[in-house]
């Protein structure tokens, strides 16, 4: 077994050129990320790989993520990646996230691993493919975050140790496995998976004027809607890359839906006791895949924060018709109001389940 110093953000060649000799022998070489320590194989020697779990004490049958030196290479071993997994590596990459996504057999599944360090991203790149790659350390115990420890745990099972010195991160990647409708978070790690699923959801706003009546009547509507679609919970709707809220352009902050309201949204089957008006900022809107307004003077309120992506700001109505603002009106008014926000929110849930791509994926404060 060899132990080399080398810089972990700019390796020296002789360290990469040591590092490549011994892959393409067949060899274990373990190597620091920004998280903790990992060993990698040559992924198309099938020695190399059995010779790598045997050093882990792995499971065979489980499979190990692919270090890859960018996300092009994704594609030499998986096919490309769902919607989901594109947003996240878009947000992640390089980075302590391990991508887990189908692969080209059916139901097959492949880990991706692209780490923020540019010494794995090089071993990946010399390599030419891309390298079976786990932590180092014997399964179940504690990650390496130091070559000393990468010696304790595997000594003369690893052939060469690239020692740059101690990581800075205590904690593995987040694994999350991404399919064509879902994310789901398979290990915790350094990215909170809070963090993740936000970051793999893009978000609807709903606009009207004051945010009592019809954009909180179609946000629960939508949200519903999607759902049953979709088979999941409404809780459950940003795993599956959806996020809603409402706004009025002229709201004042805080006040609860009108009870006409209240009440079409409980013939409805939607509860809007607990919402709370909101206005629109600058910021919200730049977090916002799409809006959706009730009216054209919504549209035209909000058009200079959309000059670069008019085509994100459009009426609820498909067709571009006005939905008129129930607010002082009678019950029977709300309910006419009502079953039009319906008739639209079914017809965009539709567009939603079609769509094929994210947006910015942002944040609602």
């Amino acid at each position: 077994m060899k132990r080399i110093k080398v810089s972990p953000e700019e390796p020296e060649p002789e360290a990469l050129a040591r590092a490549a000799e011994t892959l393409r022998a067949g060899g274990i070489v373990a190597f620091p990320t920004e998280t903790v320590y990992g060993i990698c194989a040559d992924a198309l020697n099938r020695e190399a790989v059995l010779k790598l779990y045997r050093a882990k004490g792995r499971d065979p049958e489980k499979a190990c993520a692919y270090l890859i030196a960018d996300a092009k290479t994704a594609e030499r071993v998986a096919p490309p990646m769902p919607p989901l997994a594109r947003r996240l590596a878009a947000r992640f990459w390089p980075g302590p996230v391990t991508l887990v996504v189908p692969g080209r057999q059916e139901g097959e599944t492949v880990g991706l691993r692209l780490p923020k360090l540019e010494l794995p991203r090089a071993l990946a790149d010399i390599a030419g493919h891309p390298l079976v790659q786990t932590s180092a350390n014997r399964a179940g115990e504690p990650a390496a975050l130091n070559a000393a420890a990468v010696l304790e745990s595997l000594g003369d099972t690893v052939d060469l140790v690239l020692d740059g010195g101690r990581t800075p991160g205590g904690k593995s990647s987040t694994v999350v496995r991404c399919d064509r409708r879902s994310v789901t978070v398979l290990r915790a790690g350094a990215v909170p998976q809070e963090e993740i699923v936000r970051a793999a959801s893009d978000l609807t706003l709903l606009a009207c004027t004051g945010n009592l009546c019809r954009s909180p009547l179609a946000e629960a509507l939508l949200r519903r809607a999607l759902a049953e679609r979709l088979g999941c919970t409404v809780a459950d709707l940003p795993r599956f890359g959806h996020r809603f809220a409402s706004f009025g352009t002229m709201a004042m902050v805080g006040k609860p839906a009108t009870e006409e309201s209240v009440t079409v949204g409980h013939e409805l089957g939607v509860d809007l006791r607990r919402h709370r008006s909101r206005i629109f900022s600058p910021k919200l809107l730049a977090s916002a895949r799409r809006v959706w307004c009730l009216a054209p003077n919504h549209v035209d309120f909000l058009l200079p924060y959309f000059a670069e992506r008019p085509d994100d700001l459009q009426l609820l109505d498909p067709k571009g018709r006005e939905i008129h603002d129930p607010y002082g009106r009678p019950l029977k008014v709300y309910r006419k109001v009502a079953d039009r926000i319906a008739r639209a929110v079914e017809k965009r849930a539709e567009e939603l389940l079609g769509s094929d791509e994210g947006g910015p994926g942002g944040q609602v404060d």
